[in-house]
């Protein structure tokens, strides 16, 4: 009894392959090598070369930084609002302060961004007025109400109710204001402080906040082109036809105004006694 001898399975299907005419299948590879650990050059050939980086191609991803390392920039500093007067301290005027309802309107000549005099008392002749007072160019919180009542101005319109604004600073200051903030009404230089003394309306800041405006740059006495360092509490005045005054609103708290609907709304139910 002949034995039989055993093949392995690669041998047999090479042996069947044969047989039939086709072509031998590939003896089986070699299992891979291991991989080369990373940086290492492979087994039995030279190391190549780094390629060079190229400036206009993609670049590998750069390793995160560590929790807490990145540099994070300081949060922008919320813009000002302006906040609205509540309605139960609308037309309230601090002691010391301002004028009383029923008294006639200061009058006084005050030059306008042009130069050009402007007398007050022609302007309430021609219809009731709102006497607008603020602090200054400077004060970003006057040129948001300065900006809100340019808005407003054609419901102003609509009740033949006119605007002008009054403060310290020089007229080529306030020319400035007026073309950044659009004011389409009189805009009046009282750099002598002539109609503030008039209204009672003018503040002169203690050393603390003279400080502190100086530390933000502003320089008062620059803005008016006097050494008074002085300038308006923010205050209206609505005076009629006649020049008396009818209604009045002064607060040192300069964050807070009117808004111009309030305004609106006391117009209309001041002169339609």
């Amino acid at each position: 009894m002949k034995t039989l001898r055993r093949f392995s399975p690669p041998l047999v299907l090479s042996l069947a392959a044969a047989a039939c005419g086709a072509p031998s299948p590939p003896p089986p590879s070699a299992p891979p090598a291991p991989a080369p650990a990373a940086g290492a050059p492979a087994s039995g050939a030279p190391a190549a070369a780094a390629a060079p980086a190229s400036s206009s191609g993609p670049t590998a991803a750069a390793a995160p930084a560590p929790a807490g390392s990145a540099e994070t920039s300081p949060p922008p500093k919320p813009a000002p609002s302006l906040a609205e007067t509540p309605a139960d301290h609308l037309g309230t005027v601090p002691a010391g302060l301002g004028l009383k309802v029923g008294a006639k309107a200061p009058d006084a000549t005050l030059p306008d961004i042009t130069g050009k005099a402007v007398r007050l008392k022609a302007l309430y002749a021609e219809g009731p007025t709102f006497v607008v007072f603020y602090r200054g160019g400077w004060c970003p919180f006057c040129n948001l109400q300065l900006h809100e009542l340019t808005t407003a101005k054609p419901e102003f319109d609509k009740r033949g109710i006119h605007l002008v604004a009054i403060s310290v600073d020089k007229p080529d200051e306030e020319a400035k204001t007026q073309a950044k903030q659009g004011v389409a009404f009189p805009m009046l230089s009282d750099s002598s402080m002539t109609a503030l003394k008039a209204y009672n309306v003018v503040h002169r800041p203690a050393d603390a906040e003279a400080k502190t405006l100086a530390g933000y740059g502003i320089d008062l006495d620059q803005y008016s082109g006097q050494r008074h360092h002085s300038f308006a509490v923010p205050a209206l005045f609505l005076v009629d036809k006649s020049g008396t005054i009818r209604w009045e609103h002064v607060d040192e708290e300069f964050k807070v105004r009117p808004s111009a609907r309030q305004m609106l709304e006391v117009a209309d139910r001041i002169l339609a006694k």
